[in-house]
């Protein structure tokens, strides 16, 4: 088989609207646990892991290793979010997202590489079909008016980004890239903390955002290899009517939601010839969106860690587990005076230990298929200011992809 590359770049392009989908990520703050099908076995780590195309979204210096490649994903995650307020406990009704991925690499000499890619931006959704009404403070600014609590109440965020690649060896063990990102995002609530009368009807509005993520990767010694990344906050329009929504609650800041700095530093370690270790460290500054610090979101730091066995040269066994201390935390006093808990109820981001399994097979020595299956059990968060809110989340999700590669 072999690549006719105009034609397979067109599609990713095209394929981009494919990943378009409604946003209830939430596994890492607003961001999945990884990128990539390979990656989500390890429980998200992948910053030093070129095993395929799809790589480069995390790491665009990858690409330099991926050579000519695609590789197609599609991802079914499941949450289950809950609100409870006096012994009450109100379920978000929708509980399955499709999150689909392709990614395309090629090679045009000994020391330059390409690729485009196209995948989720990240989100965040809730749909209560009753309440929660929080007629304790739920707004406690000067300008507010009497509630007219309604229902149901629904948040939804969604995005893609495009990310055209290039990639640079200065020698076989050392590389660097860069990822130009192209995002689409699209926002949509009603009746947000159940106040008709506050303007919080039915309100939808889309944005573009762009950034740049910078990568690179080395092989430090025999078997052991480096990788980093630093992707600055993406710049984004704001929503107008969001931010006419929160200035009765005293915001002044700038109403883009998007993607924040992130800063990463990830490893590989091969174990003999069987058997790989990946780890990874991020650091997602959500207090650098104004939107998060105003809910009261503290920075995150992500631990991820893998290992791969290869009982066979056919047959590869993952499992991973990835940690980060909930964004929302009781206690935390948001910007408005109410406990983070009760504020972040329509985006219960609380997910904090993921654990993951995953396999390769490889079909010949160009294909493979990869599979993740990821469980993150119930975490929560209980306010601390007197409404009595809790909420609570746990996740499953699984993915299935396919990866063409030639070197």
């Amino acid at each position: 088989m072999s690549f006719n590359k105009s034609k397979l770049a067109l599609a990713v392009a095209a394929a981009a609207g494919l990943t378009f989908s409604s946003g209830a990520f939430a596994t890492n703050g607003i961001l999945q646990a990884g990128n990539g099908m390979v990656a989500h076995g390890f429980g998200g780590a992948g910053l030093s892991n070129a095993g395929e195309a799809a790589a480069g979204m995390d790491n665009p210096a990858l690409i330099s290793q991926t050579g000519d490649a695609v590789s197609i994903g599609w991802s079914v995650f499941m949450p289950d979010r809950t609100v409870s307020q006096g012994g009450a406990e109100m379920a978000s009704d929708s509980k399955f997202f499709s999150i689909p991925q392709i990614a395309f690499t090629s090679k045009i000499n000994d020391s330059l590489n390409w690729g485009i890619m196209a995948y989720a931006m990240g989100g965040m959704n809730s749909d209560y079909r009753s309440g929660p009404n929080l007629n304790s403070g739920a707004c406690p600014g000067p300008t507010c008016p009497t509630p007219s609590y309604a229902s149901p109440q629904s948040v939804d965020l969604s995005g893609m980004i495009v990310a055209p690649t290039m990639s640079y060896s200065f020698t076989k063990d050392i590389s660097a890239g860069l990822s130009l990102l192209i995002g689409y995002e699209n926002l949509r609530t009603r009746n947000m903390f159940g106040q008709a009368a506050y303007g919080m009807g039915t309100n939808e509005g889309s944005t573009m955002a762009y950034g740049v993520k910078l990568g690179v990767d080395a092989k430090v010694a025999n078997g052991i290899s480096i990788g980093a990344m630093v992707q600055p906050k993406m710049s984004a329009d704001e929503f107008a009517w969001f931010k006419q929504q929160l200035a009765g609650f005293g915001f002044t800041g700038d109403a883009a939601i998007t993607l924040p700095n992130e800063y990463g530093i990830g490893a590989k370690f091969a174990v003999g010839k069987s058997v790989d270790i990946v780890a990874d460290i991020l650091y997602y500054e959500w207090t650098s969106v104004d939107v998060f610090k105003f809910f009261g979101w503290e920075d995150q730091t992500v631990f991820k860690v893998g290992a791969e066995f290869r009982p066979t040269d056919s047959l590869a066994l993952r499992a991973g587990f990835n940690y980060g201390k909930s964004p929302i935390q009781s206690g935390n006093t948001t910007s408005f005076g109410l406990d983070a808990p009760t504020a972040n109820y329509p985006f219960p981001a609380v997910s904090e230990s993921h654990i993951t399994v995953g396999l390769g097979y490889k079909m010949d020595k160009n294909m493979a298929f990869n599979a993740y299956y990821l469980y993150s059990p119930e975490a929560k968060q209980t306010s601390t200011d007197g409404t009595g809110v809790e909420i609570k989340m746990s996740q499953n999700a699984f993915g299935l992809g396919v990866n063409y590669q030639t070197k």
